[in-house]
């Protein structure tokens, strides 16, 4: 199979060297450094001393002049020869890979291991950029052969991180490159050597930064930096420099700054300063093209801009470097567009004709984007359209590469933001008539779809159509021997009276345990690349190439079959929180609402992500006061959000549906309402979170189960020895490393009693396990086809920065079990359309990732199969999640839907005096009008609210009125003293 070709930003380039780098040298110890050889010939750090030396220009052809001497002297001394490709690679890398091809065969020839898998990664590297990605995975594949066979552990860790190095060049299965990066890590800190550490930060750090795990790539440089400075390496100095600038720029774009522009400039000098100064031309292009973007359109800077990108230019060329060549042209197309089209799209078509020559589908991606660009600035608004389609067409084949779940999200996250503003521009082209506006919707909300939700959604569609890869009885044995050793190395970590060293030993020991369960676990089949879809993507040389379509293999949604299937007592509202504008001042598509019901849709625009962030949160912080002191922020965020489509649904919507995005993903959307002092928007509607309209769509053409079997109730987990001398919580919360203190939770206790007692005389029989006997071990033996409800009142902590270690706690129940039900082991139920209650800790809150949305607790039981979660965005006091549950319980026990089991019980909170903090977290996820229980005989039977809706919500609207009135009444009764204690639930003692 051809490979493909390699991208190289500042991963492949980093250098291999032996393992005693230390200190810089002067250039007058040169004379020092040929007496060192000469003394000791076979010894490598002798002909580092050289490489040493040329850290900076002066000096550096006095250097290789002396190393030359030397060759010619000593032709049987290979170390030589490649510190001589170390010197070539920092200004002429086409010197550097005949330097490092003859050091690598005479090293194989000499049988020595060391010598061979250095000059190996190295060549492989300037093979990578040069762009001969045939004879560099070549390397690769030698390297690890004779890592393998010299049992040095060094050499096997080298290998590892050339192995990631190439997954990463090439924009393929950033997952698993990140996976063997961490390996590597465990083995190389604290005890390995400098020039490892170096050759693993660096490639890891960036892997993490395209991965968008920005916190964690800025810790990974800031290490490397200090290992820059120690050691006096200017040419790792440079290096960091410009990917802590290009870290700054991209974080940028996430969470603009005013005047961030001035600063991130400042950076990107600096690191056009430092690679001038370490004389690395391969920075010094990067950097060049980096301060170009940044430039603004002034006469001043458009022509420093130029001149820059004209450097870039021929730096490439001298160099051999098509793929930084590549990326300028791109850049200059950009620039170039406002002024001189023509020139724009010379640049532009020449880049994506060398991207696809290099066959390389990151830098494609980047190209077709490029493209886009330059039709938005020069072409009518229909066709730059339809070129920022083919775009995303380009995006989907680079996401098909990732071929595992996680990285390929967190991979398609980087590219949110182009969603988006096709999105929006789409819209705005309907506004102003240069679409017709029907069609601009539909574009719009069919981009939308393509955005949402898509790894949940693939991994839902291949579980009903395909199935997993068999596992052969060695790799489930292999599986099921690494999934108790992660049992046992959590069962270690939960003791409190670990050391930090050994706590530090362990997690490293689990990460490796994590590692190896992701290798082992099989995979669904529609993550392969079938060889006729590889076929179709390669381009013709004779015309521009067209990326292949990879989202017409999943039935997406369509705008006029949702508006066709939703009730007409449904609204689904799509929102698209999108930038204004992009780092470069352009027009990023805005930010948007869909209000889609059976009548039809229309689109409003709403306050952009940046804005939209400070306001989430300021609600969220002023709900947690406790005092009603958040009404005010509740009435501007629906008068900003919600006010304008509401106002236009259809009088019989009854029930919103929403799909939210960005910092909206945390908003409470039940405590939004039309004034501060009016009744909150739960009180007018049911409301659910769906994570796309395709999603919903695949719920419900599932046949639906009769409302019955059983309901299988865990309630406040007894750890045993766990527990001794903790107190009892009044929180359903904790950090992952906290949990071997969390306490009892008595009123979970009396939740399952009331949850079973609502369940008793109904179609679905409760099974009610407690203490010891709610453990992991009895969940995994359920029989799940029976399983209508599985309800779960126990404490979950959520690991936003490793979102896969994320659990509810439970009783482990037997010894190989360690209480811990993780994401991996939730996936595994087979849980079959069921309603999924978790009375915990913020259960639908942990980390974000654009367009995927949040990877939660509750996502992990979609991806079992559950139909609806109720789950909390924040932590729950146990009291109140006790009384609310009850109060859903009695709902969803006369036959009510999930949606308006749990509107009925806020309602009730709320006229009640509840805070908003007891009753607005909690919320529907998935299908709302999800129906999991038959009533008892002689009740209502379920589906009679069908019937007498009109006739409810009748009813409902003159009851506001008295709402309000009670309420009124409630807040003069606080201001007369018997307001609600923030630290304690109103009435009720702990």
């Amino acid at each position: 199979m051809r490979r493909r070709g390699g991208f190289t930003l500042a991963v492949g380039l980093a250098l291999c060297v032996p393992a005693r780098v230390a200190a810089s040298a002067e250039p007058s110890a040169l004379a020092k450094c040929e007496e060192a050889f000469v003394a000791r010939p076979e010894d490598s750090d002798a002909a580092m001393c050289f490489y040493r030396s040329a850290q900076g220009l002066a000096g550096r052809d006095e250097a290789r002049r002396r190393l030359q001497g030397l060759i010619a002297r000593h032709p049987d001394r290979p170390w030589l020869t490649l510190v001589l490709g170390h010197m070539e690679l920092m200004s002429e890398p086409a010197l550097a890979e005949a330097s490092y091809r003859r050091a690598a065969l005479a090293f194989r020839r000499l049988g020595d291991a060391e010598g061979e898998v250095m000059a190996g990664i190295n060549l492989r590297s300037v093979l990578g950029i040069r762009g001969q990605t045939e004879e560099a995975h070549q390397w690769v594949l030698r390297v690890g052969e004779v890592a393998r066979a010299s049992g040095d552990p060094r050499l096997e860790v080298r290998a590892l991180i050339l192995e990631a190095a190439e997954l990463s060049d090439l924009g393929q299965d950033l997952g698993r490159a990140y996976r063997l990066l961490k390996r590597a890590e465990v083995l190389t800190f604290p005890d390995g050597t400098d020039g490892m550490k170096k050759q693993l930060l660096s490639p890891l750090a960036t892997v993490s930064m395209n991965l968008g795990r920005f916190d964690e790539a800025q810790d990974l440089y800031a290490r490397l930096a200090e290992l820059a400075e120690r050691t006096k390496d200017a040419g790792t100095e440079a290096r960091v420099r410009f990917a802590l600038a290009s870290l700054a720029w991209r974080r940028q774009e996430d969470r603009p700054e005013p005047g961030g522009r001035p600063e991130l400039l400042r950076l990107a000098r600096e690191a056009l300063a430092a690679s001038r100064r370490a004389g690395s031309k391969v920075f010094e292009v990067m950097s060049l093209r980096l301060v170009a973007q940044l430039l603004g359109d002034e006469p001043g800077e458009r022509s420093e801009a130029e001149g820059a990108l004209g450097r870039c230019l021929d730096i490439a060329r001298e160099t051999g470097l098509p793929e930084r060549r590549i990326s300028c042209l791109w850049t200059r197309a950009e620039r170039r567009a406002a002024m001189d089209a023509s020139a724009a799209w010379r640049d532009v078509d020449e880049a994506l004709a060398l991207a696809a020559e290099h066959d390389n589908p990151l830098y494609l991606a980047s190209a077709w984007r490029a493209r886009s660009m330059v039709a938005f600035r020069t072409r009518p608004l229909p066709e730059a359209l339809g070129e920022a389609e083919r775009a995303l067409d380009a995006v989907e084949v680079l996401r098909r590469w990732q071929r595992d779940a996680t990285s390929q999200a967190e991979l398609f996250s980087n590219w949110a933001s182009d969603y988006h503003r096709l999105a929006g521009l789409t819209l705005e082209a309907g506004e102003d008539s240069a679409l017709p506006p029907r069609e601009a919707l539909e574009r719009a909300f069919a981009v939308s779809e393509r955005l949402r939700a898509r790894t949940l959604f693939e991994t839902l569609v291949a579980s009903r159509a395909l199935p997993t890869q068999e596992e052969t009885p060695e790799q489930r044995k292999a599986r099921d021997g690494v999934l108790r050793g992660l049992s046992a190395t959590q069962r270690r970590l939960l003791d409190p009276a670990l050391s930090a060293s050994e706590r530090a030993r362990l997690l490293g020991e689990l990460q490796e345990l994590e590692r190896r369960e992701r290798e082992l676990r099989p995979a669904t089949r529609h993550m392969e690349l079938p060889a006729e879809t590889l076929a179709a993507t390669e381009p013709r040389r004779e015309q521009a190439p067209r990326p292949a379509v990879w989202h017409a293999e999943l039935p997406f949604a369509s705008l006029a079959a949702t508006e066709q299937r939703l009730g007409e007592e449904e609204a689904l509202l799509v929102f698209l929180a999108g930038a204004d504008h992009d780092r470069q001042g352009e027009p990023a598509g805005g930010a948007w609402v869909l209000a889609v019901t059976r009548e039809g849709t229309r689109a409003y625009r709403i306050p952009e992500r940046a804005r939209l962030r400070p306001m989430v949160a300021l609600l969220s912080g002023l709900i947690e006061r406790r005092d009603g002191s958040e009404a005010a922020a509740a009435a501007a965020l629906y008068a900003q959000l919600l006010a304008p489509a509401l106002r236009e649904l259809p009088s019989k919507v009854s029930r919103l549906l929403l799909v939210p995005d960005g910092p909206l993903h945390d908003l409470p959307f039940a405590a939004l309402r039309e004034h501060a002092d009016g009744p909150p928007l739960m009180a007018r509607y049911e409301l659910a979170r769906v994570p796309s309209a395709s999603l919903l769509h695949h719920w419900r053409a599932q046949p639906a189960r009769p409302p019955e079997g059983e309901a299988l109730v865990l309630a406040d987990p007894d750890r045993g020895e766990a527990l001794q001398g903790t107190a009892v919580a009044s929180v359903r919360g904790g950090m992952f490393l906290e949990t071997a203190s969390l306490g009892a939770l008595p009123e979970a206790r009396r939740e399952g009693r009331t949850v079973s007692e609502a369940l008793e005389d109904t179609a679905v029989k409760p099974r009610l396990l407690m203490g010891a006997e709610a453990s992991e071990q009895a969940l995994k033996a359920s029989r799940w086809d029976a399983v209508r409800i599985l309800h779960m009142a126990a404490h979950a902590v959520v690991d936003v920065e490793s979102p896969e270690r994320s659990a509810l706690v439970l009783a482990p129940g037997a010894a190989g079990e360690d209480g811990l039900l993780q994401p991996r082991e939730i996936a595994e139920l087979r849980l079959r359309d069921a309603l999924v209650v978790l009375s915990s800790c913020r259960g639908a809150s942990g980390a974000q990732l654009a367009g995927e949305g949040v990877l939660s607790l509750a996502r992990a039981f979609f991806e079992s199969g559950a139909r609806a979660v109720v789950a909390s965005l924040w932590p729950m006091r146990d009291a109140e999640a006790a009384e609310l549950l009850e109060r859903y319980y009695r709902h969803l026990s006369e036959g009510k839907g999930a949606a308006s089991a749990l509107r009925e019980a806020q309602r009730e909170a709320w006229e009640d005096g509840e805070p908003a903090a007891m009753w607005a977290g909690l919320g529907v996820m998935g299908d709302a009008a999800l129906v999991p229980v038959r009533p008892a005989a002689g009740d209502a039977p379920y589906g009679l609210g069908l019937a007498v809706g009109a006739g409810a919500m009748a009813l409902g609207l003159l009851g506001l009125l008295g709402f309000g009135m009670r309420r009124a009444r409630l807040k003069r009764r606080e201001r007369a003293g018997g307001g609600v204690n923030p630290e304690q639930p109103a009435g009720r003692a702990r």
